[in-house]
């Protein structure tokens, strides 16, 4: 038998992020990436942009987690703004390059204003409105 030397009785716990209550977030870092899976459609695994999200609201600048952004052809054309690097873009008001091209160092600049969710079970924050740039 073990015995962990630690006073659990001091443990502050951190609240979770409340879901549907509009944050402000910045884009800490941005990377490329591949996918983990195979497109189910193109069968290959596609380019994405890998995001971490911060919150920059007083008292929750603790929260931070990941955000995909795909770059296969179906994710692009999407007009939902948590599924659509592009339309993400247009709702926070970023302008990408004349050539239609854009750097993940350039997302490290954007602030934005959105809302979060959970999935059943999980206390991880996903992005689940962008309503507009900050």
């Amino acid at each position: 038998m073990s015995t962990f030397e630690v006073n659990l009785n001091e443990v502050i716990e951190k609240p979770r992020l409340p879901a549907g209550q509009p944050f402000t977030f910045n884009i800490q870092l941005a990377e490329a990436g591949i996918s983990k899976n195979p497109n189910a459609k193109t069968g290959n695994r596609e380019a994405q942009i890998i995001a971490t999200l911060v919150v920059s609201d007083n008292g929750w600048e603790h929260v931070k987690f990941k955000k995909y952004w795909s770059m296969a052809p179906t994710a692009l054309s999407s007009d939902d703004p948590t599924f659509s690097i592009k339309k993400f873009f247009s709702v926070v008001g970023y302008q990408w390059n004349p050539d239609g091209s854009f750097s993940t160092e350039d997302l490290q600049t954007i602030r934005f204003v959105g809302t979060v969710k959970y999935k059943e079970g999980s206390n991880y924050p996903d992005l689940a409105t962008v309503l507009r740039g900050a």
